[in-house]
């Protein structure tokens, strides 16, 4: 249903953004548009959002082989499509406290040029488009603390508080850089 989702949003951008554009002028319009698609995920019932142009794939919690020997944080590899991926649980990574009580299970598979894991999160309720992101995050639950690093900014949709992820700080960390290692 998501995979749909993503699929209808990503079918209704012009022509001009998907890849058709002839000239520089339709690729600065292309990027720009693509910034502001975010896919909206849950953890512990507060929002976050990812650029839709830093994810690969998005589904159920797949099969996890656990591995000795690593962090808390890292549930283990599994085999997406025929690539091991790491499976890394935000929360966890984050520190935010577990209730106990359990989403969907979704996982995301986020990426940069150097490096592709994927994120257990709770639920994954589908695709937003901001056009406002406040760089000023006083109203995030989170301005203190450790998560604050891959926090790039705050919008609101609605009546929820969405916290933008900065998967390139994020993938980039030294964490996520030491799981590359291994």
């Amino acid at each position: 249903e998501v995979i749909s989702n993503i699929e209808m949003e990503i079918g209704m951008i012009p022509d001009s953004i998907s890849g058709a554009a002839d000239d520089d002028e339709d690729m600065a319009i292309a990027d720009k548009s693509l910034r502001h698609q975010f896919i909206l995920f849950a953890l512990e019932g507060n929002f976050f959002a990812l650029p839709l142009s830093s994810a690969l794939e998005v589904g159920h919690r797949p099969a996890i082989t656990p591995l000795p020997q690593l962090p808390k944080w890292i549930l283990g590899i599994s085999n997406i499509r025929g690539e091991i991926i790491s499976i890394v649980n935000l929360k966890i990574f984050f520190g935010i406290p577990s209730t106990g009580t359990k989403g969907e299970g979704r996982f995301i598979i986020i990426y940069n040029q150097n490096m592709k894991t994927g994120i257990i999160v709770d639920e994954i309720p589908g695709i937003l488009s901001l056009d406002r992101i406040d760089a000023d995050i006083q109203n995030s639950p989170y301005r203190h603390g450790e998560i604050l690093k891959y926090i790039s900014g705050v919008s609101v949709s609605g009546d929820r508080l969405i916290n933008i992820l900065d998967t390139d700080r994020l993938l980039t960390s030294r964490r996520l850089k030491k799981l590359s290692e291994v």
